[in-house]
């Protein structure tokens, strides 16, 4: 039996209550027929036998080993038990949890299945479906059970209250919550709809043991960063770190680098994950450098230090000025990141063939390629045909790309903190087709239709031009994996310090000026 709680005593008087209005109301109603008396006695009957077992349960709050005999006795009565049965199933008794799975179908429509044995041949059917959706959909599927919890908040005891003074009762529900990465059920106890904050603005970093790796990246042929880079070695150097460069940059300072007992490796071996050895990535560049660097980490990426040597640096907000300092603080673990989503996209032919996943920071383009024509693609959300597009193309963005190529094509400015994917159409036939912001939940595909005057391309953030044959598709998704950034304040301070300072967002010539109101008259 589940323990008796404040809110099962609430609900046990109330029906105490309600019994004892039914048996008021049939007294008064009799009129000396013999169906009046048996159901009056009925009712008192039933009255005691509650009233018994209220006792019992407000002493069993009170103390769960006591009451227990109590309340055993008080089940002596069938048409007791049995009235206090159905009253407990009408207050909300918690049932049982659900066991629930959740997976993306071929068609990456999220789908959630409820597999509870309350019928073995309807639960034996809906497991196989669930394994067989899985089976064919197991790089995207989500593979967890759903947790279960209650929901309660301070207010909890006077809202009982309230449902007692004023005999008002909400009808008790759950929320399931669910999306790739984790799933719940709540079942609210106050009966509101919440949620919690999703972005995350504040993410502080700390190492559990002392780094040991750290991955140099630096702009080509670039002397101030080809300096940078060397002061940097020293200094990791001195707090036991071991720097890694690319065999290219490792080449062209081959002396320095055995001198320093820096690391690379062999570009020709396809086994070696630089993911599984850095701790942290140094950047010396600008946004360029910084995406050329997340081209080494398709999937798990760490810490990442951007140094702002670049001609726009919107996303290296830290000064060289500071590298000391600031390679100091990484070393130690006193540091705040900003968490920038990635897209993840590959292209699915007409036959069903499915290529590699391309990790994006900044968006997937489908564009007209060499041709100056215009498109017609088809668009798709969650597996649903949401609207054709008629247009130069269209772009896929994260929050961190809103404020590149989207921007210039018309899109919406977002903070990086918002979970969100942006869809930003360029140059479309239809004028009232304006950019959309999805939530970073769903799964988009855009198709070249089969009777397509032309071909399309896409370009994952600038690079592997690929074309998409009619029936071609290219489904995109925000990826599990971000790319981390340390910051130079805060994630806020940083993002509006760039597009003030770098965009000139709001910027105006000159300020307004004020009324200038004569002195008053003093009198004489």
């Amino acid at each position: 039996m589940s323990p008796i709680t404040s809110r099962d005593v609430a609900d046990l008087a109330r029906a105490l209550e309600v019994l004892q209005t039914i048996a008021l109301d049939a007294e008064r109603a009799r009129d000396g027929a013999i169906e009046g008396d048996d159901d009056a006695r009925r009712l008192r009957a039933e009255n005691a036998a509650l009233r018994s077992e209220l006792a019992a349960a407000r002493a069993r709050a009170q103390d769960p080993s006591s009451g227990a005999r109590e309340l055993d006795d008080a089940r002596t009565s069938n048409d007791a038990f049995v009235a206090n049965d159905c009253e407990a199933t009408s207050m909300g008794t918690r049932p049982q949890a659900p066991s629930l799975a959740g997976f993306r179908t071929e068609s990456h429509e999220f789908v959630v299945r409820d597999d509870r044995r309350s019928a073995e041949d309807l639960a034996r059917v809906e497991r196989a479906a669930v394994a067989e959706a899985r089976a064919k959909a197991s790089d995207i599927s989500f593979n967890g059970r759903l947790s279960r919890f209650w929901s309660a908040e301070g207010e909890l005891e006077s809202f009982a209250s309230k449902r007692e003074t004023r005999g008002e009762a909400k009808a008790a529900f759950e929320l399931a919550l669910v999306n790739d990465e984790s799933a719940h059920v709540v079942e609210p106890l106050d009966r509101k709809i919440r949620t919690k904050q999703k972005g995350l603005p504040h993410v502080k970093f700390s190492w559990l043991e002392a780094p040991k790796n750290a991955f140099l990246v630096k702009k080509i042929d670039d002397a101030n960063a080809t300096a940078a880079t060397r002061r940097a070695i020293g200094i990791l150097k001195s707090k036991g770190v071991t720097s890694w460069l690319e065999p290219v940059v490792y080449a062209s300072m081959e002396e320095f680098a055995k001198a320093h007992q820096c690391a690379t490796w062999d570009a020709n071996d396809g086994q070696f994950k630089l993911e599984d050895v850095c701790d942290f990535v140094v950047i010396f560049g600008g946004d360029g450098t910084l995406l050329w660097s997340s081209k080494f980490f398709p999937r798990a990426m760490p810490p990442v230090v951007p140094f702002s040597m670049g001609s726009l640096g919107f996303l290296t907000a830290i000064k060289v000025d500071t590298l000391e300092r600031t390679l100091r603080d990484v070393c130690l673990g006193d540091f705040t990141l900003t968490v920038r989503s990635r897209l993840m996209a590959k292209v699915v032919t007409k036959d069903g063939a499915h290529g590699e996943w391309e990790y994006c920071l900044n968006e997937v383009l489908i564009d007209r390629g060499p041709k100056a024509v215009m498109i017609e693609l088809d668009l798709a959300v969650d597996g649903r045909h949401v609207t054709k597009i008629a247009a130069d193309g269209c772009i896929l963005s994260t929050p961190t790309g809103s404020t590149a190529y989207s921007l210039a094509a018309g899109g919406s400015v977002v903070h990086p903190g918002v979970p969100a994917l942006c869809v930003t159409p360029i140059c479309p036939h239809s004028l009232s087709f304006r950019p959309i912001i999805l939530p970073d939940s769903v799964v988009v595909a855009v198709s070249c239709p089969m009777d397509a005057r032309h071909t399309t391309w896409a370009a994952f953030d600038g690079q592997k031009q690929t074309e998409l044959q009619r029936g071609d598709s290219l489904v995109v998704r925000v990826a599990s994996f971000p790319v981390p950034v340390v910051c130079a304040v805060s994630e806020n301070a940083d993002w509006f310090d760039a597009i003030k300072q770098g965009l000139l967002w709001n910027a105006r010539g000159a300020e307004q000026k004020p009324f200038l109101r004569p002195p008053l008259a003093t009198p004489t």
